[in-house]
C-alpha cells in the first residue's frame, strides 16, 4: 500500500510530483446473473415470470387529441372571460379596439349566466364594476369543461398490456 507522500520506486520524486499521465486502468469482467427458470404453475394468474408486473403503454388513446383541443378552447375562453372581469374592474376604455374585441367575443358566453342572481353587477364607485354574471360564467364554463373532460376520459380508456 502506498501513501500520499511515499516515493514510488520507479521515480526519484514523491507521489505528489509524479507526472499526471501515469495512470493504471484495471478493467474487471462483469458478471451477469441469469434469472432462475420458473416452473409453470397451474394458476390462471396473468403474471410474468418471477412475480414482476411490467406495464407497457399502448400510446395515446383515440380521444386524446380531442381532449387536448377541448382543453385549449376552454383555456382560451377562461382567459378571455378573466380579462373581461379585470378590464371592467379597471374601468378600461370601451372605445379601444382590443377592449371592445374582448367584450364582444365574451358576451355570448357570459349572456346565458346573466340573471341567475338578482344583481348582475356590483359598482363600488369610481366607475369600477364587478361583473357578477362574468364571474358566474367563468365558474359555469369551468364546470362544463370538467364534465366534458370526464366524459371524454371515460371513452378514452388507455389499454395496457402486461408483460
Amino acid at each position: 500500500m502506498t501513501y500520499q507522500n511515499d516515493p514510488d520506486p520507479r521515480y526519484d520524486r514523491p507521489v505528489d510530483e509524479r507526472p499526471v499521465d501515469d495512470t493504471r486502468v484495471v478493467e474487471r469482467e462483469r458478471v451477469v446473473e441469469e434469472p432462475a427458470p420458473v416452473a409453470p404453475s397451474s394458476s390462471n394468474v396473468n403474471v410474468a415470470a418471477g412475480g414482476r408486473r411490467e406495464y407497457v403503454a399502448a400510446g395515446p388513446g383515440p380521444l386524446y387529441y380531442a381532449r387536448r383541443v377541448v382543453s385549449l378552447l376552454f383555456g382560451i375562453l377562461a382567459v378571455l372571460i378573466a380579462l373581461r372581469i379585470v378590464l371592467l374592474l379597471l374601468v378600461a376604455n370601451q372605445t379601444n379596439g382590443l377592449v371592445d374585441f374582448i367584450y364582444n367575443v365574451t358576451e355570448p358566453f357570459v349572456a346565458p349566466f346573466r340573471g341567475i342572481f338578482n344583481f348582475d353587477t356590483v359598482s363600488p364607485g369610481g366607475g369600477s364594476t364587478l361583473d357578477v354574471g362574468a364571474l358566474v360564467a367563468l365558474i359555469g364554463w369551468a364546470l362544463i369543461y370538467l364534465l366534458i373532460m370526464a366524459v371524454l376520459s371515460l371513452g378514452d380508456r388507455t389499454s395496457t398490456s402486461t408483460v
